[in-house]
């Protein structure tokens, strides 16, 4: 009981006395503080000194100069001279004295940009009184520029001195507050010193009941430490187990090489159990052979390093003289008991997965070989057929010319002697030839046009519009058709002939597909951007992404495709006529596709056909929008030409 009462006492005094140097260190805290801020008050009048002595040197050199004016004499510019000559070291000086100020910093750059101004207004009156007279300089002041720039540098310092005299405001404030806080630091600490002696007494008084309550603690805390020991125990054993039983192989090892534990399934893949392995060079020794020093070197990068490392793949030989191929990592664990580094190393068994890579790289090979083999056979397929089109296309010319020929004469020399139905067949056989001739001619067409080699250039859309209506003049005159082109048609990247093409063929089955009334065609074009990124709602995002990449030739001027411009031009030609059902709107561009018998609408099938392989060819879409019996809207996209307007191939 004395002893706890001793040690109560002990440590109320020992408090009173830490306290005690608390106050003395705080107090001398804030004494060093007050000093502190009165050293910033003086410094703060130095600046508000060094400012008051800049502008009034200032005025000094105004009054040199002027004695001078007055008098023409030299010996008046002495207090100028000196002026000039103590203005800079004033700014100098205060460029010093406001160095943790970066504000002031900044006015006083621009105080020193003015001061220059006004002492080189003031030399610049000087040598006008001295090269002319008076007058001349008396003139020059009355411009009011030298007082202008007096008020500008009045002005600064003014508001220079502004800032300071806060800054001296906001210091004192924090000289007092420092006095103050001195003063209650004293206070406290001796109401802090009277509530100790209290405290001494409530310690005795309380000594016993702590007593009793350390040693119940003391009894609570021996059962904790013998339930965490257990827990521990079984903690290790958990780790033990997972080690044992993990599915991949693991080695636990020390620095020196001896091997603390392997698991099963390191067991199981290599066939060395752990007594045969009792370190890591017999290890290294039994599975690498002549590799062991290539291990050995990635053993010592993981003591060097101290940190996890990758050892990579190598090919281990197992104790029944298997080869298998392990991923090898190590890390550290820490340190034995015996101050030994612990290492933990596991390795996963890339044998199945390098034979299947295997396995996939010879079915990669043979699929290569057999896609290049079926390529080459499916081009010379192609081919062939490109060449038996056309040449079965020359072959039936002939033939069917003599046809055509003899169907006529007979017609024109024997007509009298066929009765009517003689004549009707006769006539069939020549409208026959005429239909088989228009074939062949668009087999030709579409066979030209999938082999041709097209120079895109820079065209004027207006010239090929214009040269596609005269070419379907005659069918527009013989069934009364009205064309409209509305302006402006934009320059665009095509190939010429096949453009016009294409737009022909689009007018002709416009004309054609049109009953009871006369044909009306709108044409039109539209500049369409490209999508922004993000735009995935764009209508024109899914079209513009099947944009071939190719290269254009303007000229002398090769234009890749990542220079082309990004605007697009559709073309629209709308008609009267009868429409398009939406089942049948992609039927239509394929060749031999006819929606209606060809004794109800002439035609071949193969006019909306080499208009999409003329778009394809030069890399643009083509589409329509239509109705039955609304009408119908055919569109073709190219991409526009934005570069200078001069030297246009193909213009009119």
């Amino acid at each position: 009981m004395n002893k706890s009462l001793t040690r109560q006492i002990t440590a109320g005094i020992g408090m009173a006395l830490a306290l005690l140097i608390f106050n003395a260190a705080t107090s001398y805290r804030n004494t060093l503080k007050l000093v502190e801020n009165e050293r910033w008050v003086n410094h703060t009048h130095r600046v508000l000194t060094e400012l008051e002595a800049t502008l009034s040197t200032l005025k000094d050199a105004e009054t040199g100069q002027r004695g001078y004016l007055l008098t023409g004499e030299e010996r008046y510019l002495e207090p100028y001279n000196s002026a000039i000559a103590r203005v800079n070291e004033q700014v100098v000086g205060l460029q010093q004295l406001t160095a943790d100020n970066k504000r002031q910093q900044q006015r006083l750059r621009d105080l020193k940009i003015a001061i220059d101004s006004k002492l080189a207004d003031l030399e610049e009156i000087l040598n006008l009184r001295r090269k002319q007279n008076l007058a001349a300089a008396v003139r020059q002041i009355k411009t009011g520029r030298g007082k202008q720039i007096m008020g500008d540098i009045r002005q600064q310092i003014a508001t220079m001195t502004a800032e300071e005299t806060q800054l001296l405001q906001q210091r004192a404030r924090e000289s007092q507050r420092s006095a103050n806080l001195t003063i209650l630091t004293f206070s406290v600490a001796s109401l802090v010193n009277f509530l100790l002696m209290l405290l001494v007494y409530y310690f005795v008084k309380r000594d016993r009941t702590l007593r009793d309550h350390a040693e119940i603690k003391q009894n609570q805390l021996l059962e904790q430490l013998e339930h965490d020991r257990h827990s521990l125990q079984l903690t290790e054993e958990r780790f033990r187990r997972a080690i044992i039983d993990a599915p991949l192989p693991i080695m636990l090892h020390a620095e020196n090489g001896e091997v603390l534990q392997i698991n099963c399934a390191w067991t199981e893949l290599s066939g060395y159990e752990y007594s045969e392995i009792p370190t890591i060079e017999d290890w290294t020794e039994k599975a690498y052979h002549s590799r062991k020093p290539l291990v050995q070197a990635d053993i010592d990068r993981l003591h060097q390093l101290n940190a996890r490392i990758s050892e990579g793949e190598y090919m281990i030989a197992t104790a029944n003289g298997e080869s298998r191929i392990w991923d090898f990592y190590s890390a550290p664990l820490g340190k034995l008991s015996d101050g030994r580094s612990l290492v933990i190393s596991t390795a996963i068994d890339m044998t199945a997965r390098k034979q299947a890579e295997a396995e996939i790289r010879m079915l990669n090979a043979t699929l290569e070989r057999r896609v290049e083999l079926r390529t080459t056979q499916l081009q010379a397929a192609n081919e062939e057929l490109e060449s038996f089109t056309y040449t079965v296309a020359h072959d039936l010319r002939a033939p069917l010319r003599g046809m055509q020929g003899l169907a006529e004469a007979l017609l024109e020399d024997y007509r009298d002697l066929l009765d009517e139905l003689g004549q009707e067949y006769a006539q069939q056989i020549v409208n026959s030839g005429q239909q088989l001739e228009a074939l062949i001619q668009d087999l030709l067409a579409y066979s030209r046009l999938s082999r041709a080699q097209l120079s895109l250039q820079v065209l004027e859309l207006e010239s090929a519009v214009a040269d596609a209506i005269t070419m379907v003049q005659a069918d527009a005159k013989s069934s009364g058709a009205q064309i409209t082109v509305r302006p402006p048609l934009f320059p665009i990247i095509a190939h010429r002939v096949t453009l016009v093409q294409v737009i022909a063929n689009l007018l002709a089955n416009a004309i054609k597909f049109v009953e009871g009334r006369p044909p009306q065609l709108q044409i039109w074009a539209e500049e369409i951007k490209l999508p922004q990124e993000g735009e995935t709602n764009s209508p024109t995002a899914g079209e513009l992404q099947r944009a071939r990449v190719g290269q254009w030739e303007h000229s002398q001027l090769l234009i890749t495709s990542d220079e082309l411009p990004v605007p697009i031009i559709r073309l629209w030609v709308e008609d009267n006529g009868i429409g398009i059902a939406p089942e049948h709107q992609k039927r239509i561009f394929r060749v031999f596709e006819r929606l209606h018998g060809i004794e109800s609408y002439p035609g071949t099938g193969i006019g909306l056909a080499i208009v999409q392989k003329g778009i394809d060819r030069m890399g643009g879409q083509v589409g329509v929008e239509s109705q039955l019996g609304q009408g119908s809207r055919f569109w073709i996209q190219l991409r526009k030409y934005e570069g200078n307007a001069d030297g246009f191939v193909g213009g009119r």
